[in-house]
């Protein structure tokens, strides 16, 4: 009788402890499920890094984390190596968080933030003074969010390897110079005023107002200002001894004329126009005008010689044929 009790209580107690054991087992369980989701939501969910191209890396932190994980670090591997394949002259560490937190200590995080990631490049091989870190904290939010949401992807550091400036452009070859042909002589200047002197022969059809005849011969000094192809002016003086006639001796002849002269190269004929006086033992003082013609032959550069035929009219005859007939040969330079 005293056995069987015995047996019930030991039974009763086993069933007991069973049960107590089973309790506690689902209450643990139910702990473990509520505690799960508050320790995720403490370290929070990771975006994946990223290669953006052209320079650009993209690495991604927890929530309230400075942690590097295996693939930020392999994505900070290849910016380092970009660096140096490019020669790039600076690398730019930007760090960001997310809207969780003040933004005075999310300010800080970021900053933190740029910092491991610089010391990740450091470690390969990215001189510290090419680097420059910067932490923006809540600013330029990748996913735009209202204050307090933990968003994966703004919890970043974005790298920006420089690029190398482009090299200088190649100065072209200067063309070759031409190649120096004989230097052409300068033309000489033309001459502004030539003198000329010479033998001057005349015959005069009216030596006095009853007719007569006689002949003068002499030399005369010719200065011509500006000889061109038009607007020549020429002063003439003649020094003349007459015979052959009534009064023979010492005469002159003073005119002044106006030039025609076209050029034709070496040979320049002229047209005169011939205006002055003639005075003297074998003349009859007075007025004289008419017609000069005559041929310049230029003999080498600044010295010609000058033919020449004129006529002129005595004012004081009145008929047209007892002028004096003028034929002279002469010499003239220019200056």
């Amino acid at each position: 009788m005293g056995t069987r009790r015995w047996q019930a209580r030991q039974t009763i107690c086993a069933g007991r402890i069973v049960k107590s054991g089973a309790r506690a087992l689902v209450i643990g369980a139910a702990l473990l499920a509520l505690t799960a989701p508050i320790a995720h939501a403490q370290t929070g969910q990771i975006a994946p890094p990223e290669v953006e191209g052209g320079g650009r890396y993209l690495v991604t932190f927890g929530l309230d984390q400075t942690t590097l994980t295996p693939q930020d670090r392999e994505v900070i591997r290849q910016a380092a190596e970009d660096f140096r394949q490019n020669r790039s002259p600076r690398i730019t560490v930007t760090g960001y968080t997310d809207t969780s937190g003040s933004a005075t200590y999310n300010l800080g995080l970021s900053q933190r933030r740029a910092e491991v990631v610089a010391d990740e490049l450091e470690s390969n091989g990215v001189p510290a003074t090419s680097i420059v870190t910067i932490g923006r904290g809540e600013e330029n939010l990748l996913v735009a969010t209202a204050d307090g949401v933990s968003e994966p992807r703004n919890r970043r550091v974005e790298i920006v390897v420089q690029e190398p400036p482009p090299p200088p452009p190649v100065a072209a070859a200067p063309a070759p110079a031409p190649a120096a042909g004989p230097e052409e002589e300068p033309e000489p200047e033309p001459a502004t005023s030539v003198i000329t002197i010479g033998p001057l022969y005349g015959h005069n059809f009216g030596e006095n107002n009853d007719g007569g005849e006689n002949d003068l011969v002499g030399g005369e000094l010719v200065y011509n200002a500006f000889p061109g192809f038009l607007g020549g002016v020429s002063l003439k003086q003649a020094g003349l001894y007459s015979w052959n006639g009534n009064n023979d001796g010492l005469n002159g002849r003073s005119a002044i004329s106006l030039d025609f002269a076209p050029d034709l190269g070496i040979v320049r004929p002229f047209l005169s126009a011939n205006f002055g006086g003639v005075y003297g033992g074998g003349v009859q003082d007075g007025f004289v005008a008419g017609p000069e013609i005559g041929l310049n032959v230029d003999l080498i550069e600044g010295v010609a010689m000058r033919a020449k035929v004129a006529y002129d009219y005595q004012f004081r005859q009145p008929e047209w044929d007892k002028g004096i007939l003028w034929t002279g040969l002469g010499f003239g330079i220019g200056f």
